[in-house]
């Protein structure tokens, strides 16, 4: 349940960045868990010669690749009180000041840094599939993968599970979005294990020697399909879209208090995981402006305790005046 006062700039900092540095803490264990298992695979695979356990290896090299880049995120989004952004120098009045201009554009470092994961799980999938197309297209001989392979997929799927308990754990105790993020990927990459287990099974039990590289090329697929929707999720963070069905819920609700007569303009955009929204609206010009303060409260609290945005920049016009 959400306090019933809307949070001030300092109120929602403080704890957004507590939340990003221990996201980044309890990341670094899934970077020594998917650095492992991608070394222990990619052996067995070469090995016991199986084409998908060698693309479930990639699929989590591609974790080690975004977990790092999105711990470098929450890195640079957590920094406070310093002297530059990213190496590029900040006024000397805003170093030694929370203010929300220069730390909300550190919150974007997540995104693009996420974006930047993402591209690269793409590039990752799209090489697992030219393998496995090239495999089939130059009748590579195939064999059917040995005891090796099917051991260190085991193991994968038996570190992935306690990794993903681990990180729901974690995620729940700390509501933080990263860490949640983190355990959906962890239990999906648990499943892909089961499902390169159960592939090495099948060929060899029924000496399917082509089935482990189709499903390899399905599990390559599934890694561009993921990077693809990371990449295109982040870049619409990145200019600004929003969900109109959001925005227009939003408006709906606002227009609908007594004193307003008129929502003229309303956006919203991230910053990070936060929702802002910049609001301007009209009304009847015989209010006090005691009745447009109390009412500009009014708007950042339900906005706040209905749909969680972090900050409402509301401007109020009457016939002759405009307020802030």
């Amino acid at each position: 349940m959400r306090n019933n006062t809307p949070p001030n700039w300092h109120q929602i900092e403080h704890p957004v960045v507590i939340s990003l540095k221990t996201a980044r803490h309890h990341l670094w264990g899934n970077v020594a868990v998917y650095l492992g298992l991608f070394i222990i695979e990619l052996l067995g695979a070469h090995w016991g010669h199986s084409q998908a356990l060698r693309a479930d290896a990639f699929n989590n090299l591609s974790g080690i690749f975004s977990t790092g880049l999105l711990m470098t995120g929450l890195f640079i989004a957590s920094r406070t009180h310093d002297n530059d952004l990213f190496g590029a120098p900040i006024a000397l009045k805003e170093q030694y000041q929370l203010g929300p201009r220069i730390q909300q554009s550190r919150f974007r470092f997540e995104t693009i840094f996420t974006l930047l994961a993402g591209t690269i799980m793409a590039a990752i999938g799209l090489e697992i599939i030219i393998k496995g197309m090239m495999t089939f297209a130059t009748h590579t001989p195939l064999k059917n993968p040995g005891t090796v392979a099917g051991l260190a997929a085991s193991f994968s799927f038996i570190a992935l599970t306690i990794l993903w308990a681990f990180n729901h754990y974690w995620s729940r105790k700390f509501n933080n979005a990263a860490l949640t993020a983190a355990s959906r990927d962890t239990f999906t990459d648990a499943l892909t294990s089961l499902t390169t287990i159960l592939t090495i099974l099948i060929t060899v039990s029924f000496h399917l020697h082509w089935f482990d590289n189709v499903i390899s090329i399905g599990l390559g697929l599934y890694i561009l399909n993921t990077g693809a929707k990371i990449f295109r999720e982040s870049s619409l963070n990145l200019v600004d879209y929003f969900d109109p069905y959001l925005e227009n819920r939003y408006q709906h609700r606002i227009a609908g208090l007594s004193v307003v007569r008129k929502v003229i303009f309303l956006k919203a955009h991230y910053d990070g995981n936060l929702i802002m929204l910049r609001v301007t609206i009209s009304v009847p010009s015989q209010m006090t402006a005691i009745e447009i303060t109390h009412l500009i409260q009014t708007i950042n609290q339900i906005m706040w305790q209905e749909f969680g945005v972090m900050e409402t920049d509301v401007m109020i016009t009457t016939n002759n005046v405009e307020y802030n």
